[in-house]
């Protein structure tokens, strides 16, 4: 499943759990205890590889990974976990309410539309209508899911295996 990225909307506990696991231990402490819980529901939401260019695109064509909208809605947050291997990132109860607000008065297909095109880097290999196309489609659930995590006051994760 490499490059697959997912949010997980976690509630306090959950959140202090995982900060507490030893952060060497903390993407399969993920895997094992949130991944198996939380796929499939309304707490997850799939981004499969559509997530780099929607990080991309979020950063109007370019990879930023300032913690600032938009492009935290993705990427941000604070780093649990950096490795060569694997990315998981946390976005706070307060960050995530942001977020929210930031995609109920912008369109993330116009945004993604808008920057698609921009972005140049020799990295991203799916600048093609197709990408595009994949990008728009694995995006339309986040909004809702921003939402959701926002009115129950739960944090955020995003995670990929590099």
């Amino acid at each position: 499943m490499s490059r697959l990225g997912m949010l997980y909307a976690l509630n306090r506990e959950e959140m202090e759990k995982l900060r507490s696991v030893p952060e060497e231990e903390r993407y399969d402490y993920m895997l094992e205890e949130i991944e198996e819980r939380l796929f499939g529901t309304p707490r997850a939401c799939e981004l499969e590889k559509a997530w780099e260019g929607l990080q991309f695109c979020l950063g109007g064509g370019v990879w930023q990974e300032e913690n600032r909208l938009p492009t935290n809605i993705i990427f941000g947050g604070e780093f649990l976990v950096e490795t060569e291997e694997e990315i998981l990132t946390l976005k706070t109860p307060e960050e995530v309410r942001q977020i929210a607000a930031w995609l109920r008065e912008n369109s993330l297909s116009d945004w993604i539309n808008r920057h698609f095109w921009s972005i140049t880097s020799p990295y991203f290999l799916y600048r093609d209508e197709d990408g595009l196309e994949h990008v728009l489609g694995w995006s339309t659930d986040i909004p809702a899911f921003y939402e959701t995590a926002a009115r129950e006051g739960l944090a955020v994760i995003f995670t990929v295996d590099l």
